[in-house]
């Protein structure tokens, strides 16, 4: 039995699948409204204030993390990889309640937008400006052109709102309100145009109106390049009855959520269907949209064969989940998810809930092509900062507060290579730069364990306990 957050955390983007036929190519339509810049007043860099203090290791083993207080508000402060302890040299940044980050590629400067505000900050320094880009509610997390010169910022929930912002100065160049939602963004390699993806929203809350979106914007003044609607994906929240007044109890609605992926190398988007094994590609270069099966490698009969069978879909889900990462060439998708149902106990105002993991698995990007998969318990998936290995995380039950633990599954041979029990790897970043490896426990209701793991022999290098947990920032 589980109660109904659980259900809610679920469930606020999901994505089903209608069909296998691609979405009509169309014109570039008046889907966004161009908003106009907000003015931003590029301060000087803020040094927040510091007391000084001698330490016993130097400050290039620092890693920024999140410290939450009892009000909810937050801080952005620096503890040493070693022994967990504050720089004291390192005076606390005051956020917001909510927050949403991005480190550049070298890891030395952090862009964090925290409620209405954007910080860029330089680590090494500890220096940072603020800039108010006039973000509405939800924001997700500020993503960098490929030479780290711009910034696009997305905020919003039913209508997403696109800002471009100077990645030095904080000045917003652009802003346009899109008739869609945007949860996902990218630029292209050449850092000319913006790809985005996101589902159609009712106004005022997350029920899934409309088809989803796919659009390209240019990065310099964020006009509409091209639009396409996708016939073939639902994604979001769907009612299973027409009242829709109670669709966050239990077993009222269907949730589904692809897995959804930019490719690192082309303006290409891959999604995973959410409740059917099918691969649907983007090609923003071209403006087309295609669907696959997700299938075995088979022989020319058996495909042959295929082509007058009819798809088998699951019957009866109420959701499906799912995550996935690319690899570094751009040739294989690593997808990881769950599907839940949901059952009423007799009459009673009980639940059950069973959750199925899917496992993991590799999928080719050119055909769809299902080239491994291994069972899993997992419901969390990242990949290493070399891009050599997927993290596989999942929690044992065998205490109130769960044990994690995580598996390393290695790219190259295709198999788990090791098993962390007690580990549920996060990967960081130094104040130098450099990427590490971070897992936080929850012991108790005042005891956490925090540690660093060491890549090369996947050993718990440092470990420390206290009664504060650490928000470690992920390194995406």
């Amino acid at each position: 039995m589980q109660t109904l957050r659980n259900i809610l955390m679920v469930g606020l983007c999901f994505n089903a699948i209608l069909t296998a036929c691609a979405p009509a190519r169309s014109a570039p339509t008046a889907a966004s409204t161009l908003v106009a810049p907000t003015p931003s007043s590029s301060p000087k860099p803020t040094v927040p204030s510091v007391t000084l203090a001698p330490t016993s290791e130097p400050i290039n083993v620092g890693v920024p993390v999140i410290e939450s207080s009892a009000d909810g508000q937050s801080s952005l402060i620096v503890i040493s990889s070693v022994t967990g302890e504050p720089f004291d040299v390192f005076s606390p940044i005051k956020l917001g309640t909510s927050y949403n980050y991005a480190f550049t590629p070298d890891g030395h400067t952090l862009a964090l937008v925290s409620d209405t505000q954007l910080y860029l900050i330089d680590l090494p320094s500890w220096t940072y400006r603020t800039s108010a880009v006039g973000l509405i509610s939800w924001s997700s997390s500020p993503i960098y052109s490929p030479d780290g010169t711009l910034l696009a910022v997305v905020s919003g929930v039913s209508d997403g709102v696109l800002s471009i912002v100077d990645a030095k100065s904080g000045e917003v160049k652009a802003n346009v309100r899109a008739d869609f939602s945007i949860r996902h963004a990218s630029f292209t390699m050449d850092g000319k145009e913006i790809m985005v993806y996101g589902p159609h929203l009712a106004p005022g809350n997350t029920i899934s109106v409309g088809v989803p979106k796919a659009a390209l914007y240019s990065a310099s003044d964020l006009s509409i390049l091209w639009s396409v609607n996708m016939n073939g994906i639902r994604d979001g929240v769907f009612p299973k009855k027409a009242d829709t007044t109670d669709i966050y109890q239990p077993g009222a609605a269907w949730y589904f959520q692809p897995g959804v992926v930019f490719d690192p190398n082309r303006a290409t988007l891959y999604l995973v269907h959410g409740d059917a094994d099918k691969l649907t590609t983007v090609d923003f270069a071209h403006h087309k949209v295609s669907t696959v099966n997700v299938h075995l490698k088979t022989s020319w009969l058996d495909q042959f064969l295929a082509l007058t069978a009819d798809v088998a879909y699951a019957k009866g889900m109420d959701g499906t989940t799912k995550q996935a990462v690319i690899s570094p060439d751009g040739k294989f998708l690593y997808v990881s998810g769950s599907t839940e149902t949901v059952t009423q106990q007799g009459n009673s105002s009980n639940w059950d809930i069973t959750d199925t993991p899917i496992g993991l698995q590799v999928i080719a990007t050119d055909d769809g092509t299902l080239v491994d998969q291994i069972t899993s318990e997992a419901n969390s998936l990242t990949r290493s900062p070399d891009g050599r290995q997927v993290f596989l995380s999942g929690w044992k039950q065998n205490n109130s507060y769960g044990m994690p633990w995580t598996d390393v599954y290695d790219i190259s041979s295709r198999s788990v290579i090791k098993h962390l029990d007690g580990v549920y790897l996060i990967p960081t970043r130094r104040m130098d730069g450099k990427p590490i490896l971070a897992s936080s426990i929850m012991l108790s209701d005042n005891l956490n364990e925090m540690a660093v793991i060491d890549p090369a022999s996947w050993a718990v290098s440092n470990v420390w306990k206290g009664s504060d947990y650490i928000g470690w920032l992920i390194d995406r």
